[in-house]
């Protein structure tokens, strides 16, 4: 039964939560003793008729919308436009992505494994996979990079990140509501609090395309009865492209992905045993599928050189408060000095507190919840909403910046493999997610259901969206320069031998990233020492950057100011590791106390610089 309005295919007969049709039944539409005019056309000639329909207004809409959507990305990325190439945000790990998004390609292209190199870290090398590579951006986005640099591939994709979410939320949703509800829903979606925070240099979040998807190929083969086999491959080829993305992401999405469909599942049980063979067969596909394509990276991510072991990030830090969901940000335009009081006290980078949402969005959500519960959609999602909301609030409880010794369902996940890797917080993605959709069923049905004339229902459910979303309004994105000394992009590198180990200073390490940048302006064309990187310690578990030597830590000393060059060049042990490293080039850009490191430099090479395009070079290969 359809009670949210109508579908975008109406050969669909069924919704999430329907009670399962039996197999149908053909009709014959003529009605018996009348002539016919012709033969009966078949179902696949209808098929094709119906393919060859004009787009009309039915294909304008899609468009509409995500023009919409595109142009309010790029309001958002607005000075990262006005300066390409010139400007990043959230300045460590957009350098990251940026040198990914090259690497890639170049490693392809050169025949070199993009996935455990000596390029960073040198010479000990990184597996990138324990990092955040975005493999599947890196290729698609080649040619830009090629043309026009590493630095606009991110920043188009950032762009296009929010915008492609938002509008596929909205494509999936038209199965169901009409499009203004669905509009709202990816913009929800796709422009709020959690892709506003982790835009910031967190391009594996906010490029959360497959979620939507995921959710669509399941209603294929769970409700729609479409082929198990086939879609179950089209499942499979949307996990990997996932996992290509964002391992992260694809865990989450499989937990609450489990998750939806119990909760489905605990409702309709009869329908359950019934499809249980289609599932099973569907996700046997599926794992075929992802296994064969992501068969190389895996073994080389969990099989290969510098692997890591236990999870990456700690835990119970990086967790949604209690009163995240209320309390505004520094992100959001309305946000008083009252409720910044609480907010900067929670626990984790600032970005990383997305769960917000506002009173009146949870007031209105929390009523659609009741007032429609027997909706299919809602009585999975809004559940599911609220499971999410208590998984994201950690291992345990957080109050107002105060960690409480109160223990929460999230902490036995903490062990899992992958999972235990996984921010809570993050989960704000499928919060909003869930959010969304239930918010798109009662508008849909507010509509539907009121007796006043057309036009006043649309103006006050337009108000009342207004006044749900108005608190979730970000601030103007706070954009880093990224500029690059023209000795990395002109012919004067071509001094450093080809496939040599440079130093580069300031020293590459996660708060001082140039170095990284540098690099791939220069097109890979030297190793380099140090890295914002995913390694393992010495106890194999993973750290951002392996200081294991004492030069690395004199050099990030004189740089910060907590040494100077006479004190480091009385430690024989610097100089020892200095002629360990063996650089062929040590390469001098922009930095602070640049003066001190030139001094130190040039006591451990034996020579002094030369000026060359924005940097001191010392070549110090035979």
């Amino acid at each position: 039964m359809r009670t949210t309005g109508t579908a975008a295919d109406p050969a669909d007969p069924a919704e999430p939560g329907d009670p399962l049709p039996a197999d149908p039944v053909p009709v014959d539409p003529v009605p018996a003793g009348a002539r016919r005019d012709g033969p009966r056309p078949s179902h696949r000639h209808r098929r094709q008729r119906r393919r060859r329909r004009p787009l009309g207004r039915a294909g304008l809409v899609p468009a509409a919308v995500l023009a919409g959507y595109l142009a309010l990305a790029v309001a958002v990325f607005r000075a990262a436009w006005a300066d390409p190439g010139g400007v990043v945000y959230g300045y460590s790990d957009s350098v990251l992505f940026a040198w990914y998004l090259g690497w890639i390609p170049h490693a392809l292209s050169a025949g070199i494994d993009p996935f455990v190199t000596s390029y960073l870290n040198a010479p000990t090398g990184t597996n990138i996979l324990w990092s955040t590579p975005v493999p599947l951006l890196g290729l698609v986005t080649a040619p830009v990079t090629a043309l026009f640099g590493p630095v606009v591939s991110l920043t188009l994709l950032l762009t296009l990140a929010p915008a492609l979410s938002a509008f596929a939320l909205f494509w999936v949703l038209r199965r169901w509501v009409p499009a203004p509800p669905a509009a709202v829903a990816g913009l929800l979606y796709g422009f709020g609090p959690y892709m506003v925070g982790e835009s910031y240099g967190h391009l594996h979040l906010t490029f959360a395309v497959f979620p939507p998807l995921l959710l669509l190929l399941l209603d294929d083969l769970i409700v729609r009865r479409r082929p198990p086999g086939r879609t179950g491959v089209l499942l499979g080829l949307a996990v990997a492209a996932q996992a290509m993305i964002s391992e992260e992401v694809l865990a989450t999405a499989a937990l609450l992905g489990a998750l939806g469909l119990a909760i489905a599942g605990l409702a309709h049980r009869a329908a359950v045993r019934a499809r249980a063979g289609a599932l099973l067969r569907g996700l046997a596909a599926c794992g075929t599928t992802a296994g064969a394509l992501l068969a190389w990276p895996l073994s080389a991510q969990f099989l290969g050189d510098q692997r890591v072991h236990g999870n990456i990030q700690p835990h119970n830090i990086a967790v949604s408060d209690l009163l995240t969901f209320v309390t505004p940000t520094p992100a959001q335009r309305i946000a008083p000095d009252v409720a910044l009081r609480h907010s900067l006290r929670f626990t984790g980078n600032a970005v990383e507190v997305t769960g917000y949402l506002g009173l009146p969005l949870l007031l209105g959500v929390a009523a659609v919840a009741v007032r429609f519960r027997r909706e299919p959609l809602v009585a999975v999602f809004a559940p599911l909403g609220a499971v999410t909301a208590l998984l994201s609030l950690g291992g345990h409880l957080h109050v107002d910046g105060r960690v409480t010794g109160i223990r929460l369902p999230w902490l036995p996940l903490e062990n899992l493999p992958v999972i235990s890797s996984a921010l809570p917080s993050r989960l704000a993605l499928y919060l909003a997610m869930s959010v969304a959709i239930v918010l798109a069923v009662g508008l849909t049905r507010v509509a539907a259901s009121t007796r006043f004339p057309r036009p006043v229902t649309r103006a006050g459910l337009v108000l009342l969206t207004a006044v749900m979303l108005a608190p979730l309004v970000p601030r103007s994105h706070v954009a880093t320069p990224a500029a690059t000394p023209s000795f990395f992009t002109g012919d004067a590198v071509r001094a450093v031998p080809e496939g040599s180990t440079a130093l580069v200073l300031p020293y590459p390490y996660p708060a001082r990233t140039e170095a990284m940048l540098w690099q791939a302006e220069a097109g890979y064309r030297f190793r380099l020492p140090g890295c914002y990187c995913t390694v393992p310690g010495p106890d194999g578990r993973a750290v951002f950057n392996a200081w294991t030597d004492p030069l690395n830590g004199a050099l990030v000393a004189v740089e910060q100011g907590r040494s100077d060059a006479a004190a480091v060049l009385a430690d024989p042990a610097v100089q020892a590791a200095f002629d360990r490293l063996a650089p062929a080039a040590v390469i001098l850009g922009p930095s602070a106390n640049r003066d001190e490191l030139a001094r130190l430099v040039t006591g451990l090479a034996g020579a002094g610089p030369a000026d060359v395009d924005g940097v001191q070079l010392w070549l110090t290969a035979p």
